[in-house]
């Protein structure tokens, strides 16, 4: 079935917020070693397009972009950075994709804990401030382009996105193929022109990124559990102190290790081990 020429409209403005998004997201990677994926053929998933990753419960999830430590176009990196984009046209279709966002990035995000990955979101077109709130209260960071600004650009580059039940399928259609015609360079224009009317919540969007990419690990909390809570500044100090910990004294079995660690940006992971090897184990992971 043929799509409808105001779907496809909204299509193109999604599709563009995406592109100006991987363009802008590249140089971030790039700033910190990273490997930035997207929806393209990758040799990772044998040639397929589509950005998927399994999360805690085993579910798979299409992704928008991810950026990846030690990731190569041949094999899958410690993913570091999710970030979902999304435009709806209208506020009954804004609050499900909501959902349907959270609903995929918070399992990935307790999948891999170990690393505190940042999550955020694009978000462009009617969401509600409930909707977005919300978000907010589940640990995203958001970048928000409301239908007013979308429309206040496309007009500034001689293209009318506004439309309503009134505006005819042939109207529509003409403005699908100007968009579809429209040459790099002035795609180019629009993504910078995107961004620019954005200015400061990218900036602030950017930053929080930079900060959770170069975190630094300011302290370290074990609790052997039949002893009293040790505190360290490094990973090395804290392994070294699990391996030499008796594993009875008095009598008295360490039946459970737990692990407080601090980042520079607020960010902390709190877990629980029984098996000494496993802490061991998750400290040094946060060491690659």
């Amino acid at each position: 079935m043929a799509k409808s020429p105001a779907h496809r409209f909204g299509q193109i403005i999604g599709d563009l917020l995406e592109e100006a998004m991987y363009e802008y997201c590249k140089p971030i990677a790039d700033n910190h070693g990273l490997y930035l994926d997207y929806k393209h053929e990758r040799a990772a998933r044998s040639g397929n397009k589509e950005v998927k990753w399994e999360d805690i419960n085993g579910n798979i999830h299409k992704l928008d972009i991810v950026m990846e430590k030690s990731g190569t176009e041949a094999e899958y990196g410690k993913p570091k950075v999710f970030i979902e984009v999304a435009w709806r046209r209208y506020t009954k279709h804004a609050k499900a994709k909501a959902q349907e966002i959270s609903a995929a990035i918070t399992p990935l995000v307790a999948r891999y804990c170990d690393s505190s990955p940042f999550f955020g979101a694009v978000l462009a077109g009617e969401f509600t401030n409930t909707s977005l709130e919300q978000m907010h209260s589940e640990g995203f960071e958001l970048l928000y382009f409301p239908t007013s600004m979308i429309e206040e650009v496309y007009r500034k580059q001689g293209i009318n996105a506004h439309w309503d039940e009134t505006t005819s399928e042939e109207e529509l259609q003409n403005r699908v193929a100007l968009m579809e015609a429209m040459s790099k360079d002035d795609r180019k224009k629009l993504k910078k022109a995107l961004v620019d009317a954005n200015e400061k919540q990218w900036k602030s969007f950017v930053k929080k990124i930079n900060l959770a990419l170069a975190r630094n690990i300011e302290n370290i909390r074990v609790l052997a559990l039949y002893g009293g809570i040790q505190e360290f500044l490094s990973i090395t100090d804290a392994c070294e102190y699990i391996t030499n910990k008796p594993e009875e004294s008095n009598g008295n079995k360490i039946y459970k290790y737990e692990i407080s660690v601090y980042f520079s940006n607020g960010d902390k992971i709190e877990t629980q081990f029984k098996e000494k090897n496993n802490a061991i184990m998750f400290l040094r992971q946060l060491e690659t």
